[in-house]
């Protein structure tokens, strides 16, 4: 049981920085290319593979004898670490060391959008309410917001780790 949670501070730590120095490389890069990050960041399941492979290395190096709810564990707790460091990260860059970071990546976002929409032939009004719903989120965002997200991001990682789990489970049969 040690093992578990001895191997999920640094799965959860390295997945961690090196979702930090990522999001710090590419504000670096520029505007265009941090939007690119956070577009593929959220469409790959790239954590979600990385714990599901540090699972299935842990399990295969016990031969194959931890019980699938410590595997649950062991994955929920790497998420709450790679959270707490995901937070952080944001926190500090679009908070502290850039503040129109944020501003800059929502417009970005919001003209592509338009964009796509008005090549799509998408209706006036349609474009319209995008262009209003991109006004809305450059408002600042609060420290409840930023909670009830942390909270909803844990939810959904803890239906991840059990998935893991599960998918554990059955390679182990």
């Amino acid at each position: 049981m040690k093992t578990i949670y001895a191997s999920a501070l640094p799965t959860g730590t390295l997945l961690g920085l090196l979702f930090t120095g990522i999001l710090f490389f590419s504000w670096k890069q520029g505007i265009d290319f941090m939007v690119s990050f956070h577009k593929y960041y959220a469409l790959l399941p790239l954590v979600f593979l990385s714990v599901l492979g540090a699972a299935y290395f842990i399990e295969q190096k016990q031969n194959w004898s931890i019980d699938w709810k410590l595997i649950i564990r062991f994955a929920f707790l790497s998420y709450i670490i790679f959270e707490i460091f995901y937070a952080l990260a944001n926190y500090l860059l679009f908070d502290i060391v850039d503040p129109s970071a944020y501003l800059r990546m929502v417009d970005t976002l919001n003209q592509e959008d338009v964009q796509r929409l008005k090549e799509a032939n998408a209706p006036e009004e349609k474009i319209k309410e995008l262009i209003k719903m991109g006004e809305y989120a450059k408002q600042p965002i609060t420290w409840i917001q930023r909670l009830v997200a942390i909270g909803q991001n844990l939810i959904l990682d803890f239906i991840k780790s059990v998935l893991i789990g599960f998918i554990i489970k059955q390679v182990k049969r």
